[in-house]
């Protein structure tokens, strides 16, 4: 532990038991965790320069630190992450009956606005997920993979971490890890579990090494599990092929699959669950892109429009 976690412990033994309630209760990441620790470390370092504990800072002491983020110059997003750890601290302190008020909760930081994600049209992610050439090894694990990524909104990580007990293709289920371990079951459709069932039939026996021994669905040519980068790389390329104009990114088969599936008449807190999101304002982001083709169509076929 180096001297200045250990400072800081000293002078807000609390931040630590918060960490902990995070790692443990909320099962929340490593670097997650990390990540709040350097934002309260930030700010219980402020306090300290005046002299003033964590358990006692007021609403006032938050508004003067959040002034003090906008003066060094931190970018929104940053300085927006930082005060939303402070709400969540103070309300942990609350709840465990350390503090009587969360003096934070009235605390706001800057609004962001989030970039729409780059949404493929229909046609188009058919195009990118027909691309791979079947007939090759390759090319039918690349094929599987996409469709299973469309077909169930997955995040490239979640994809990566499939594994042989997570399949009911029987079923047409699929059960996912996603972020801070949380478990959900998310359907496949009938063309994912088709190719899957080609994929592990054909082409993963062909890829399969005796020296690497892994329940991990989609594997390299060295018979090892396919990394983020990989996936990442593997679906980049095909979308370069097809078209130069082409825009994806990691999630941009999530995207396509949860904005398809509003637009097709999902509610919104179905998408939620199906996409594992924690917050409905995630999943929110999408309306507004639901919203744009709600206007297209209004402006082709209303007779006013």
């Amino acid at each position: 532990m180096n001297k200045q976690i250990q400072e800081i412990e000293n002078i807000c033994p609390e931040l630590e038991a918060f960490l902990d309630h995070l790692r443990m209760e909320r099962a929340l990441s490593h670097n997650t965790c990390e990540s709040y620790r350097r934002d309260l470390e930030d700010f219980v370092g402020f306090l300290s320069s005046k002299g003033i504990e964590a358990i006692a800072a007021s609403l006032e002491d938050g508004r003067q630190y959040a002034r003090s983020l906008y003066r060094r110059g931190l970018k929104n997003s940053t300085a927006a992450r930082r005060i939303s750890a402070l709400r969540s601290f103070y309300n942990y302190l609350t709840q465990s009956a350390i503090t009587p008020l969360n003096p934070m909760a009235l605390l706001t930081g800057p609004k962001i606005v989030r970039p729409l994600p780059h949404i493929l049209s229909v046609e188009d992610v058919g195009r990118l997920i027909e691309a791979p050439d079947v007939s090759s090894t390759g090319g039918l694990r690349d094929r599987a993979m996409m469709e299973v990524m469309y077909s169930s909104g997955l995040r490239v990580s979640e994809t990566a971490g499939i594994e042989f007990g997570d399949l009911n293709t029987a079923e047409s289920w699929l059960l996912i890890r996603g972020k801070g371990m949380k478990e959900r079951w998310t359907p496949l459709g009938q063309s994912a579990v088709h190719w899957i069932h080609r994929y592990l039939k054909e082409a993963r026996p062909q890829l399969s090494k005796r020296e690497y021994s892994t329940r991990t669905i989609f594997l390299n040519k060295h018979g090892q599990a396919l990394t983020r980068q990989g996936i990442w790389g593997i679906v980049k390329g095909y979308a370069a092929k097809l078209s130069p104009s082409l825009s994806v990114h990691p999630h941009t088969l999530r995207h396509c699959c949860a904005t398809h599936l509003l637009e097709g008449g999902a509610d919104l807190r179905t998408v939620q669950e199906f996409l594992g999101h924690a917050d409905i304002s995630t999943t929110q982001i999408y309306t507004h892109i639901d919203r744009n083709y709600l206007k297209e169509i209004h402006r082709s076929f209303h007779p006013r429009g």
